[in-house]
C-alpha cells in the first residue's frame, strides 16, 4: 500500500482542485477574519480571537467534499483503479489508500483555514481558551475531518459516474440541514417571557410561561446525540466553541469513520469495475 500512497501523494502535488480548495480556504479565512475584526473595532466591542477563530468551521465540509469527489472521480475516468488492480494491488489497499489521501488533503485544507485565522492575532491577540482547550478543539477538527473523509470516500469510490460530485455535495447539504434542525430545536429556551400592557396607569406585567417548543427528557438526549454524531453538527458546535461533550464527539467521529470505512471496504470488494 505504500506504493499506492506515494502515487496518490505524487498526484496530489499536481492536483489543481487541491490547490484551488487550499488557497480559497486560506483566502476566505484571512479575508473574513480581517472583516470581522474591523467590524468589531467599529462597534467598540471587546471581543477576543475565540469569538471569530472557528467561525468557518461549518464551511469546511464543502471544501472536503469538493476535493475528494473530484480527486476520486479521475480514478474511474482515466482507468486508474483498473490499472492498480492489474499490477497486483488488492481492492482493500486501493480503498484505504484513497481514504488516507483524502484525509491528508482535507487536513491540509483545515490547516490552511486555521493558519488564515491567525490574521486576527494583531487585532485581538491569541486564543484565551488555553493550551488544553485549543488542543481539544484541534482534536475535534481532526475527528470530524476523518469522518467527512470516510463519508466522501465511500461515495466517491462506490459511484463511478460523473454525478458523484453532485451526490457528494448533496449529502453534505443534507447533513447540514439535518444537524441544523436538531441544533435549532435544542436552542429553544425552557421558558418564555411575555409582557402584558394595560391601558391604565399600572406598569406592564411580566409573565413567564413554559415554552411549548422546548425539548426535554429522552427526546433532548436523542437530539444532542444526533448533533454530536453528525460531522456537520460537530463543526457547527465548534463555531462558537460550544463543546460540552468532547469525549462523545470524538468517539462519534471515530465511529462514523469506522462504519463508513468498513462498509466501503465490503461494498468496494463486490463492486463491478467495468
Amino acid at each position: 500500500m505504500n506504493n499506492l500512497l506515494r502515487a496518490n501523494f505524487f498526484r496530489l502535488k499536481r492536483d489543481n482542485m487541491f490547490y484551488s480548495c487550499l488557497f480559497t480556504t486560506l483566502g476566505c479565512s484571512i479575508g473574513f477574519m480581517i472583516l470581522w475584526c474591523l467590524e468589531n473595532a467599529e462597534k467598540g466591542a471587546l471581543a477576543g480571537l475565540d469569538e471569530f477563530y472557528f467561525r468557518l468551521s461549518a464551511a469546511m465540509g464543502f471544501f472536503y467534499a469538493m476535493f475528494t469527489c473530484m480527486f476520486l472521480s479521475v480514478e474511474y475516468s482515466e482507468g486508474t483503479i483498473r490499472n492498480k488492480l492489474a499490477v497486483g494491488h488488492t481492492r482493500r489497499e486501493v480503498y484505504l489508500s484513497s481514504f488516507l489521501t483524502a484525509f491528508t488533503a482535507s487536513l491540509c485544507i483545515a490547516a490552511a483555514w486555521l493558519i488564515g485565522g491567525l490574521a486576527g492575532v494583531p487585532f485581538l491577540g491569541f486564543l484565551t481558551i488555553g493550551f488544553g482547550g485549543t488542543l481539544l478543539c484541534f482534536a475535534i477538527i481532526v475527528g470530524y475531518t476523518a469522518a467527512f473523509s470516510a463519508v466522501n470516500t465511500f461515495i466517491g469510490l462506490l459511484n463511478d459516474r460523473r454525478s458523484a460530485t453532485v451526490i457528494t455535495i448533496s449529502v453534505w447539504l443534507m447533513l447540514v440541514l439535518v444537524s441544523g434542525f436538531f441544533a435549532s430545536a435544542l436552542h429553544e429556551p425552557e421558558t418564555i417571557t411575555k409582557a402584558i400592557v394595560s391601558f391604565g396607569e399600572e406598569a406592564p406585567s411580566v409573565i413567564t410561561e413554559p415554552n411549548p417548543y422546548y425539548i426535554s427528557g429522552i427526546q433532548r438526549e436523542v437530539y444532542e446525540f444526533a448533533v454530536d454524531l453528525l460531522p456537520t453538527g460537530q463543526s457547527s458546535l465548534l463555531q462558537n466553541i460550544s463543546i460540552e461533550r468532547p469525549v462523545r464527539m470524538l468517539l462519534c467521529s471515530a465511529g462514523v469513520t469506522a462504519v463508513f470505512t468498513l462498509g466501503g471496504l465490503r461494498l468496494f470488494a463486490r463492486k463491478d469495475l467495468k
